[in-house]
């Protein structure tokens, strides 16, 4: 629909007078989850735009107090858009889909095998329309972003969970493998890894829900 200029105007002016509530948003959600700062602001700036579209002067709602939640709301779809799973390494998945064809009993590995794949399935999946420009630019950034959330929840694991998670999901290596190195059996890293992915799932989870 066709807007007169001098609307274009008086919505350029309200969204300049509030630059700082879409840059305040925008640092506040990049220190929490690691991501540029700069990229967030643009996102935040989009969403401060698509306030000043649906706001109405007649409720005598403050604009920012209208604004607030619309800003927040284009960071936080920016961001489930952006994050993808922990990718396991090929040999899991492959493993885990084969058993998921089979009827027959299972071992603890591949209990835990699978147990690992549906945990990380629960996780955000990309949208298909992202997967399927995997090579570009754009994507290749916000792959880049996604694993800089990861890293970020990582981070916040207690250090034996981290370490278990790192070395078993993220390098590959065997419970036995990681086990001996560290001086403890095979169903003590299971055991670490296991918890470690429950709690990455819930703190990637909280950032969503929050606010």
């Amino acid at each position: 629909m066709f807007m007169p200029n001098s609307n274009i105007q008086r919505r350029n002016r309200v969204v300049e007078r509030h630059l700082e509530l879409a840059q305040r948003l925008a640092r506040n959600l990049s220190q929490r989850t690691g991501l540029d700062q700069d990229d967030l602001f643009q996102v935040a700036v989009l969403g401060l735009i698509k306030a000043t579209k649906a706001y109405r002067s007649e409720t005598n709602v403050p604009f920012e107090a209208f604004a607030r939640p619309h800003v927040r709301g284009a960071i936080l779809h920016y961001l489930r858009d952006s994050v993808a799973m922990v990718r396991l390494p090929r040999r899991l998945e492959e493993e885990a889909q084969r058993l998921s064809h089979t009827n027959r009993p299972r071992s603890s590995h591949e209990q835990w095998i699978q147990a690992t794949y549906r945990s990380k399935t629960r996780w955000q999946p990309l949208p298909l329309d992202l997967q399927a420009g995997a090579n570009t630019g754009m994507s290749m950034m916000l792959n880049a972003e996604r694993r800089t959330i990861v890293q970020q929840a990582l981070a916040e694991l207690q250090p034996k969970e981290r370490q278990a998670v790192q070395s078993v999901v993220l390098e590959g290596r065997s419970l036995r493998n990681v086990g001996s190195s560290l001086g403890v059996s095979a169903m003590t890293i299971q055991r670490r890894v296991k918890s470690g992915l429950k709690q990455l799932e819930s703190k990637l989870s909280s950032l969503y829900s929050a606010g």
